[in-house]
């Protein structure tokens, strides 16, 4: 978190790199789209072959490479397609869930999704709207339902440099992701290894010996 905070608002410089950052809205930066739903009424349209991305399938993972339920060839002429590497974000209901897609997908229309385009780096983007994530929920209609209209988010405003350096910040920032997620892969097996252990020897199953 602190590194996200030095790195996403240049106040820490990577070597090598010294250019001003500019101020992009999203819609300047990539193509935002609102999913929507095909019927569910009709069984054909839902299938195996295009994933159909809800807010329930993101959150847990950077990258999104399942769903709960997946469309058919025809459910997916029917719907908007994400282009791979898009970045997901929920805006209605639970606010803020995310993901990076990995393949061709369709979103319900509680999320809006990024297609970067080529002059920025998906990646960087990606970890910019996670940073501010708190601020785009300061917009959130206050209402029963929270929503972030497609026109609020697509005007929200963050700061980027030049693509060589988002690259290499987002090269950074994907690497500490990575050994997070060791950390906490180490720390389950730990903790599955000390229930474990305790199951045996606080029933007697396994005994200590004393010398």
């Amino acid at each position: 978190k602190a590194l996200m905070q030095q790195l996403l608002t240049g106040k820490k410089r990577l070597p090598g790199f010294t250019g001003e950052w500019k101020r992009y809205k999203l819609h300047e930066i990539g193509n935002i789209t609102t999913g929507n739903t095909p019927s569910t009424k009709d069984e054909s349209l839902y299938g195996e072959k295009f994933l159909f991305i809800t807010p329930v399938d993101l959150g847990d993972f950077k990258y999104v490479k399942n769903s709960e339920r997946m469309l058919s060839q025809k459910g997916a002429s029917t719907s908007r397609i994400i282009p791979k590497g898009s970045i997901f974000f929920s805006c209605i209901g639970t606010i803020g869930k995310m993901g990076i897609a990995t393949q061709d997908s369709i979103t319900n229309q509680q999320i809006n999704t990024v297609n970067i385009e080529k002059n920025h780096n998906n990646e960087f983007i990606y970890y910019q709207i996670q940073f501010n994530k708190e601020q785009i929920n300061k917009l959130t209609s206050k209402q029963a339902v929270p929503i972030i209209n497609k026109k609020t988010f697509s005007n929200f405003i963050i700061s980027s440099p030049c693509l060589p350096e988002q690259k290499a910040i987002a090269a950074v920032l994907t690497t500490a992701d990575e050994e997070i997620t060791a950390l906490e892969s180490d720390l389950t097996r730990l903790r599955q290894e000390k229930k474990a252990l305790m199951q045996q020897l606080l029933t007697g199953k396994r005994r200590v010996t004393v010398d």
